[in-house]
């Protein structure tokens, strides 16, 4: 399955895909509003969300790399974000509180460096498929320790102790069903190679096109979280992943 909205971490136009897609790109920003012209949501789609990843999380971490014949590159950080994932398959991304993504390259010979930090929220429904589940085997029941001999007939040991299994950890697919809203996302970068600039300040995500896209080798994610992908979970920790191939970026949150 490939993400369907634009690229998932693709560091750039000159060689290197961390990640794919196919689909529709977010709405280019209005020349003299700057806003984007996302739709929202449908309100009559239905999607569903696997119990496990039912919930409000935060990340903790987000990391991708790739490398091919003409260029190498990688992206970390990212801790802070919150997703709310209800069983209806609604979900809710607010990335007010997440720190700077840092990114590198070096695409045929040139060296790109920065960060980008993503702001405001996007929202979308989805539909989870489960691909099954694995119960984790829990260590064996440690024998308790023989009686120490007692002058009362009565004493007995202490009953045999028994380690309670681990949850059950699940994986599968998710894609979003019906429109992405990504009006509300913002979005910073700067760049510290081969130049230190600015691109944009708290911008609509719609104006990462044409020099913001190119000056930075198009690394950034313009759908987060919220695209098609795969995801695993096991007790409060929750994976997603922006392709089942194994590429784009690998989001990690605990349930908080």
């Amino acid at each position: 399955m490939r993400v369907p909205t634009v690229a998932v971490l693709t560091l750039a136009g000159l060689g290197l895909a961390v990640g794919g897609c196919a689909g529709t790109e977010p709405g280019a920003a209005d020349p003299t509003t700057g806003t984007t012209s996302s739709a929202a949501p449908e309100p009559t789609v239905s999607g569903t969300a696997s119990g496990c990843m039912v919930g409000t999380w935060r990340t903790t971490q987000v990391s991708g790399q790739a490398s091919s014949a003409a260029a190498s590159g990688s992206i970390s950080g990212g801790s802070g974000a919150t997703v709310t994932i209800n069983p209806s398959g609604q979900v809710r991304a607010d990335f007010s509180g997440m720190q700077p993504l840092s990114f590198t390259a070096d695409v045929a010979g040139n060296s790109v460096s920065g960060s980008a930090t993503y702001g405001g929220q996007g929202t979308a429904t989805i539909k989870a498929s489960s691909s099954g589940s694995t119960t984790t085997t829990s260590a064996p029941a440690t024998p308790a320790t023989p009686p120490v001999p007692s002058a009362s007939p009565s004493a007995t040991g202490a009953a045999p102790t028994t380690a309670a299994p681990a949850p059950a950890a699940e994986e599968g697919t998710w894609e979003p069903v019906g429109a992405i809203d990504w009006s509300a996302l913002r979005l910073t970068l700067e760049l510290t190679k081969p130049v230190a600039a600015q691109l944009l300040n708290n911008a609509p995500i719609g104006d990462y096109i044409d020099d913001a896209a190119n000056q930075s080798g198009k690394v950034i994610e313009t759908d987060p979280i919220l695209g098609a992908g795969a995801y695993s979970c096991q007790g409060s920790t929750l994976t997603l992943k922006g392709d089942t191939d194994g590429d784009g970026l690998i989001w990690t949150l605990t349930k908080i």
